[in-house]
């Protein structure tokens, strides 16, 4: 069971391999001007500290402790504007608008995911960008995940009503464990992703 517990034992044995490594957000960002970013299941913080690179304020929030504890570090070592906070995505609630909020490889699945999404676009402020990538649906079978683990990019639009579809399409992935020594390329590193990208009015 991927519960909270699950989390922080993988980070704790090998954070190299529990998170993803994202290969769409930089060119998404690309002509973005940064402000405020929420990043909803941010993990060790790769994505959260990309963008604080970039010139935007973070904000990540993870329910895996050592997680949070990593990502903190990696902010304070790097010098970076970005803050991090332990908490459920599917409980949590943000006190102020964000300018650009991602959720990448995150979502809990079933009605989880529903609530995140929920907060996902109540955190958008008005003209803000939404970024969701997500293990498509038609990985289930290879990778042994339930039907309700994964989404297609329709089920993710259903879920974020009153925005503006900007891209929704599954993309592939050839490479999606680079690093050979990751014991999740054992059931193949191709992979294809849900991907939605939408803007809030």
């Amino acid at each position: 069971m991927m519960d909270r517990d699950f989390w922080n034992d993988s980070y704790r044995q090998d954070p190299r391999f529990v998170d993803v490594v994202d290969q769409f957000l930089d060119a998404e960002i690309e002509g973005l001007e940064p402000g405020i970013a929420l990043d909803l299941g941010c993990g060790s913080g790769a994505n959260a500290l990309m963008l604080a690179r970039r010139g935007w304020s973070v904000l990540g929030v993870d329910w895996a402790e050592r997680a949070i504890e990593l990502a903190t570090q990696a902010a304070a070592d790097q010098g970076l504007d970005a803050t991090f906070v332990v908490a459920d995505t599917t409980e949590w609630q943000p006190a102020q608008p964000f300018d650009l909020v991602i959720s990448t490889y995150a979502l809990p699945g079933g009605d989880g995911s529903r609530r995140v999404l929920q907060t996902a676009v109540a955190a958008l402020a008005d003209g803000g960008t939404l970024i969701v990538a997500e293990w498509d649906r038609s990985m289930s079978a290879a990778w042994g995940f339930g039907e309700d683990e994964v989404m297609t990019p329709d089920e993710i639009v259903a879920l974020i009503p009153g925005l503006e579809i900007e891209t929704s399409e599954v993309r592939h992935l050839e490479d999606a464990f680079p690093d050979p020594d990751d014991p999740r390329g054992g059931a193949g590193s191709s992979a294809n992703v849900a991907f939605v990208r939408a803007r809030k009015p």
